[in-house]
């Protein structure tokens, strides 16, 4: 167990660095904010260029979508936070699986 700087990993841990800083836009910030789109539009990237080596696909899929609904204010207050919860999940996987890979 421990972390070897190549490519990869270093993008990986920039990602969750920005992961974060997208966690706390999200919760103090409007929901108007472009900065969360900007982020799923390159975690999609990154899930396609490495597709075999990072998450589930759906999974960045279903944070995207919730994200980008969120964008829009045509929903009540149950499902925006229904949809806030959806992405905050997603987060917290893509946290997790990318410490794992990093570190092994």
């Amino acid at each position: 167990m421990g972390f070897r700087a190549t490519n990869y990993t270093v993008a990986m841990l920039l990602l969750m660095a920005f992961t974060v800083g997208m966690m706390i836009v999200r919760s103090r910030k409007p929901l108007e904010n472009n900065w969360p789109m900007l982020y799923w539009v390159l975690v999609l990237l990154i899930s396609i260029r490495w597709s075999e080596e990072t998450w589930d696909f759906r999974l960045v899929l279903a944070g995207a979508a919730a994200g980008f609904l969120l964008r829009f204010e045509f929903m009540n207050t149950l499902l925006t936070r229904f949809f806030q919860v959806v992405e905050f999940g997603t987060w917290i996987c893509i946290l997790y699986l990318s410490f794992q890979r990093i570190t092994t």
